[in-house]
């Protein structure tokens, strides 16, 4: 998971600024109009500095609003932008450079209209002295780019290439769980920085680069995407990270350290099955009776190894498994 502390650029500062603006209302000197807090239609201004001396004036103007419905819009096209990148990076694993193309030009389409519903704010900042002379001045267009993704959305098809993605660009040693993520909580698209491995993605394919192509939409899916977890999640987001590890040894056709994870899985869910009320155990005391019976199979392989397609069948168990416990995040917190 990437740092939870975005950087700090001009934007992000500025934007911070028209949130002060908003709440704190005006200073001395503000235009007419501007009334302390409330709801504006016009300009907001607030000027910094001492009366009589140098003073900086900042006004911001914002154009559009982001009704309830319209966020829903926003948090479904950033699901969309998500499935294209998905799908693009399918195609260029198939070696599908025409596909990927038309994948991640949709993903822009969709970025273009988030765009078009976020509202926009003009900064004008003016540093006058105390003669009147104007020593310095600025105007700028900023639009937030932090886009939060609604739960109800957050189904498999969107979320577990991005989980998936953020997971193979760590590194995983030996039986280790890697940092949990649970999908209960916050997840935020940094617009700004999907829009631009967007258009890097597609100035390579139209270079003829595949790979480089290939290297944006994975950055777009590990560091677009912001996910936040509390605490009390722990043990179940746990439990789903080593069942996403067991599915992986078992791609190796790692029996030993498959089983390793599957007993960490299997300890991580009775844990959480403890802390719910009775009449919720049943799911889960289901699970840990089928995760306990593909342990013991892997024990007896020690004899008698698997073929090619029961491995098959037991990675596929395992991913039903990790879809499932997804799904007990929002039913079950």
């Amino acid at each position: 998971m990437r740092n939870q502390v975005h950087h700090a650029t001009w934007k992000t500062v500025l934007v911070a600024l028209v949130a002060l603006l908003i709440v704190a209302g005006t200073a001395w000197g503000a235009p007419p109009g501007a009334n302390a807090g409330g709801t504006r239609s016009g300009p907001v201004a607030r000027t910094f500095g001492t009366e009589g001396g140098i003073h900086t004036e900042v006004t911001s103007e914002t154009r559009g609003t982001l009704t309830e419905e319209d966020s829903r819009q926003v948090a479904l096209l950033a699901a969309q932008v998500f499935q294209h990148i998905d799908e693009a990076r399918r195609a260029l694993d198939a070696d599908d450079a025409s596909l990927a193309s038309r994948e991640v030009a949709k993903g822009r389409e969709a970025v273009g209209a988030i765009r078009a519903l976020l509202p926009r704010t003009t900064v004008r900042t003016k540093t006058t002295a105390p003669d009147g002379r104007v020593l310095y001045q600025d105007e700028r267009e900023v639009q937030e780019d932090q886009v939060s993704l609604y739960e109800g959305m957050l189904h498999a098809r969107t979320l577990a290439p991005i989980l998936a993605a953020k997971r193979d660009a760590t590194e995983v040693a030996g039986v280790q769980v890697v940092e949990s993520q649970a999908i209960s909580t916050e997840v935020t698209a940094d617009l700004d920085y999907i829009e631009a491995q967007l258009g890097r993605a597609a100035k390579a394919l139209g270079d003829q680069k595949p790979d480089d192509a290939g290297k944006a939409l994975a950055l777009a899916q590990v560091r677009g995407v912001d996910i936040r977890y509390s605490k009390e999640d722990t043990p179940l987001a746990e439990a789903r990270d080593a069942i996403w590890l067991a599915r992986r040894a078992l791609e190796e056709d790692n029996t030993a350290q498959a089983q390793a994870n599957l007993a960490v899985a299997r300890q991580r869910l009775e844990i959480y099955r403890q802390v719910l009320p009775e009449a919720r155990r049943q799911d889960i005391t289901k699970l840990l009776g089928e995760v306990g019976q593909l342990e013991a199979q892997l024990r007896r392989e020690l004899d008698h190894p698997a073929n090619g397609a029961e491995r098959t069948r037991q990675r596929n168990v395992v991913t039903r498994w990790w879809d499932q416990v997804n799904g007990w995040f929002k039913r079950h917190l």
